[in-house]
């Protein structure tokens, strides 16, 4: 009578030994990325419980902890005229050149990556060689030029250049994200009886969220903290954007650090507001495509 012999499965016998390396490895990765996260928020973080100190608190103790919430600060710069101004300026400057720029590189960027015609390679190239020119070569010549056609010391006068030498680098993030986009997709499209205008409405701008968000991200926080042109093409106090209101806690011989920062810390918010929804776009165009259904 023969005998069946019945194999039992190998189980890979695992050392528990061998996983201390790697533990460690990740604890060392997790251990930087906090000491980074600490490094990066802490001025932040000081800026905002720093605004809720009083001048005597800051001075003896800059870096310490307020003792109780000291509202003046903000009281003082909001129930004035001069600091809701420049903050409205601010807002109206930075959303109107962010909305041309956006408008101008989108379809630029399309038109440069998707249709062909005569002298498309040079006139891009002529658009980007604008990343090339320092700011600070053409403030006198852009400042001449708006004295002769009228808008100097107005809201266009810091709108159009901010537009014009922010188009260079725009133009080409969105030029460079419609070329992965699949040219099958446009193909499909134009059988379906699609124009070329609404493949770049319908399919094009949809899936280039990602370099939209990227586009009004870099955008509105150079807008935003610009000074150079706002400085030189305006004078009037009620043009000012936040930046040049500043100006307004500093004195001859000292410096209002609790208005300051009060006036800093309520300007840092929509920053952070700008770049927590727009990351997710931008996180989106990171993750598309990894996991197939």
């Amino acid at each position: 009578m023969a005998v069946v012999q019945r194999h039992t499965p190998y189980k890979a016998q695992t050392n528990p030994h061998l996983h201390l390396p790697r533990l460690g490895e990740q604890g060392a990765r997790y251990g930087f990325a906090l000491l980074y996260l600490v490094i990066a928020a802490y001025p932040l973080v000081w800026l905002f419980y720093s605004s809720l100190k009083s001048r005597p608190e800051i001075y003896a103790d800059v870096f310490a902890l307020p003792q109780s919430l000291y509202l003046d600060n903000y009281v003082h710069i909001w129930g004035g005229v001069r600091f809701p101004r420049y903050y409205f300026n601010s807002l109206l400057v930075t959303t109107s050149s962010v909305a041309g720029i956006l408008a101008c590189s989108t379809m630029a960027g399309y038109v440069f990556a998707r249709l062909r015609f005569r002298l498309r390679e040079p006139l891009f190239y002529f658009f980007l060689a604008g990343m090339m020119i320092p700011v600070q070569v053409t403030l006198i010549p852009v400042f001449v030029m708006l004295r002769r056609i009228g808008l100097l010391d107005s809201y266009l006068a810091m709108i159009l250049p901010y537009i014009s030498f922010q188009l260079p680098v725009s133009i080409f993030i969105m030029r460079s994200f419609f070329r992965e986009i699949p040219v099958e997709l446009e193909d499909a499209a134009r059988m379906d009886g699609c124009s070329t205008a609404g493949i770049f409405w319908r399919i094009m701008l949809p899936l280039a969220r990602p370099a939209i968000g990227t586009v009004i991200i870099y955008n509105f926080f150079h807008v935003w903290n610009e000074l150079i042109f706002a400085l030189t093409f305006t004078n009037s106090p009620q043009y000012r954007t936040i930046p040049l209101g500043l100006m307004d806690f500093v004195g001859q011989f000292d410096v209002d650090l609790g208005y300051t920062f009060a006036a800093l810390a309520s300007a840092t918010v929509p920053l952070m507001l700008v770049y927590f929804f727009a990351q997710k776009q931008i996180i989106r165009g990171l993750t598309a495509g990894a996991v197939k259904g």
